[in-house]
């Protein structure tokens, strides 16, 4: 009797232990390369010509605001799906190409962590190639804008690990809303109580996060809005000044090139204005690109803008500066 007791919990004990050998539904593997590179995983009959073409408009167009030229993304390589290496499958954003003559028409769809994790996959299917390349042409903002969620989510998720309690309650005070502002950020002391002003510092760049509420003529147009909202921004900077560098004061650049206007960006049920642009200190050499996000309450009559800028003579712009915007979706009320 005792050796048939000791027999089951023997069993027993071994069913358990093999359960937690059980493989998860998650790959183990992390990903691996920078932030925005996408691997093109298609066939070279298929990729050859008018959907290269395309697939670079997609992902290498020249990203706005920035002030030197980044495409939205980087495409690391194109590989053949049966030449595909482990090491191709462990990027974070994956693209793949499928033409298929018994598709009724090209569409496309999102997979999570299928070889990797954190891994985003779109795959987009077509009768023909020439209908690839429609289709990529029709939905090149609706799949950019995936692969931002994407990277986005990836940053946020990071630095929500981190956040800078403080500042954060700060900010609240001030602003009315909760944002994650990440650890690694000090608050900067400026001439205009009304400006809060936050900073990370390195060597040889810096990030920097402002916030403001501003009086606003409702009654305006959008566009007028923007530059109601531009002129009391320039108003604020000016109250900052540069370390060293005598009558200099930071505005915006009046470059207009640099600027663009996005009227609808909907963030936490609220509309905001996106108004990406330039910055830059009179007499001194220092300027970067800037993003604001401004939210017009019209029963009030004010306007919260909320900015990320970014100093980085010597370092590539976009990651830096979309790891920065990243935080506004974070907000709350």
């Amino acid at each position: 009797m005792k050796r048939a007791v000791y027999t089951a919990i023997l069993m027993a004990m071994v069913l358990i232990a093999g359960g937690c050998r059980t493989k998860s539904a998650l790959p183990e593997k992390n990903t691996m390369g920078k932030a925005y590179d996408v691997v093109v995983m298609c066939n070279d009959d298929v990729w050859r010509g008018e959907l290269s073409y395309a697939v670079c408009d997609l992902l290498e167009e020249r990203a706005p605001g920035l002030t030197r030229p980044e495409g939205y993304f980087n495409i690391v390589k194109q590989v053949e799906p049966a030449r595909a290496t482990e090491l191709d499958r462990k990027y974070p954003n994956i693209l793949i190409i499928s033409v298929n003559p018994t598709a009724s028409q090209a569409t496309y769809s999102i997979a999570k962590n299928a070889y990797a994790r954190p891994q985003t996959l779109i795959t987009i299917t077509a009768p023909t190639k020439e209908e690839a390349v429609q289709f990529i042409s029709d939905a090149t903002t609706t799949l950019r804008a995936e692969f931002e969620k994407a990277e986005r989510s990836r940053s946020n998720t990071y630095n929500s690990a981190r956040p800078a309690e403080q500042l954060m309650a700060d900010f609240k005070a001030h602003t009315g809303l909760e944002m994650v502002i990440p650890s690694y950020f000090y608050k900067a002391t400026t001439r205009d109580s009304d400006l809060l002003w936050y900073i990370r510092d390195f060597p040889k760049r810096a990030d920097y996060i402002f916030a403001f509420t501003t009086p606003i003529d409702t009654s305006l147009p959008e566009d007028m809005r923007a530059f109601s909202v531009m002129s009391a921004i320039d108003n604020k900077l000016a109250t900052i000044s540069s370390k060293g560098a005598q009558h200099s004061y930071m505005r915006l650049s009046n470059e207009p090139s640099s600027m663009t206007f996005t009227p609808d960006v909907e963030i936490a049920g609220r509309k905001w204005m996106e108004i990406r642009c330039w910055w830059e200190v009179a007499n001194d050499f220092m300027g970067g690109p800037m993003v604001c996000f401004v939210n017009v309450d019209d029963t009030t009559g004010k306007a919260t803008v909320i900015m990320f800028a970014l100093y980085a003579p010597e370092d590539p712009q976009r990651n830096l500066l979309r790891e920065l915007e990243h935080l506004i979706y974070t907000i709350s009320n």
